[in-house]
Order: structure tokens, then sequence, then C-alpha cells
């Protein structure tokens, strides 16, 4: 269990330092903050993390095609780019642990086109009230004594 433990934080470490030195010129914002332990389908210990931020796909990318990985151990792999259904996912196997960072491959949003209001006409305040107006008179009157 200890051997585990330490080699799912080595792996964790090692890959925590390549993707800030790999991405942190080129781009500064996607970052992997949030990472979490499991098991992967053979046994063995997985982590996953999430890449989030502003060009979360690039960096990704670009990390999974120059990722410095020294293989050491036996069953270690490279960096491999998966599609799944609605995520991009970069796999790849250190120290018997698998590594996944993932980032969601949505279709770009475009902006919405501001609705068009019908045009409207004038109403007075009091063309509201519920009962009607008082004719005008059209001449003046005046009081004879």
């Amino acid at each position: 269990m200890l051997e585990i433990a330490e080699a799912l934080i080595e792996t964790k470490l090692s890959a925590v330092r390549s993707w800030y030195q790999a991405v942190r010129d080129r781009y500064p914002s996607a970052l992997v903050p949030d990472w979490r332990v499991g098991t992967a389908e053979d046994g063995a210990p997985r982590l996953t993390v999430q890449v989030i931020g502003e060009h979360a796909q690039e960096a990704l990318h670009h990390f999974a095609s120059g990722y410095p990985l020294a293989l050491g151990s036996a069953g270690d792999l490279r960096p491999v780019c998966e599609f799944r259904p609605g995520r991009v996912v970069c796999v790849w196997r250190s120290n018997g642990v698998w590594v996944e960072m993932w980032h969601h491959d949505l279709p770009p949003v475009t902006a919405p086109s501001p609705a068009v209001m019908p045009k409207r006409r004038f109403i007075s305040p009091s063309a509201r009230l519920p009962f009607p107006r008082r004719p005008r008179p059209t001449a003046l009157t005046t009081k004879e004594n």
C-alpha cells in the first residue's frame, strides 16, 4: 500500500512539474488544479485531472507531443491522445500509475444575435386609465355678469 501511495505522489509531482514547464510560457491560463485518484480497468492506480482555462485543448496537445517522460519501469507508456464522447484525453502510464489529463471537446459556441423587438407605439399614461378623458373645450367660454 505504501508503494502505491509513493508511486501516486511521485507520478503526480512529475506530471504537474512537466505540465507547467511545457505550457507556462505558451498557455499560462491552462491549469490542472483538481487531481482525483481512482482505479483503472486493469486494477492499477489512476490519476485523473481536467485541464481548465483558456486554450485548454491546444495546451493539452502541445503537452502530449512534447512530454519528457523517461520510460523507467516495465509497462510505462508515452502519452497518447484519445477521443472519447465529449472529451479529449491524454493518457500515459508512469511508475505503474495511469495518468489521464482531459478537457471537454465541445463545439465552439456562437454568440446569439440580439432579438429584434417589435416597434411599439407610444401610449401616454392617461390613455391607460380605466375612465375616459373629459373632452376639452374648443372655445374659451366666459361668464357674463
